[in-house]
């Protein structure tokens, strides 16, 4: 789990996740979903929808435990 938090507190996975949204939500992709019916075209785009704000509260949640054990290092080691 611990690699985990570790890959979310990247700032190359979060171009990384930038430049996949910009594909996946990019006209031709969308376009494709023009032959399924209205209501499974708002089922995608409410699925992405919500795996990025899942995505997005757990990078928040990664950067902050970084940034937290990055404060407790420096006040252990008697830097200030």
């Amino acid at each position: 789990m611990k690699r985990l938090w570790t890959l979310f507190a990247q700032p190359q996975f979060h171009a990384f996740l930038f430049s996949v949204g910009l594909v996946v939500l990019n006209w031709p992709f969308l376009g494709t979903l023009r032959q399924k019916p209205p209501g499974m075209v708002l089922l995608t785009i409410l699925m992405l929808w919500v795996a990025a704000i899942l995505l997005l509260f757990m990078i928040n949640r990664s950067c902050r435990r970084f940034l937290n054990n990055e404060v407790r290092n420096r006040g252990k080691s008697g830097d200030a």
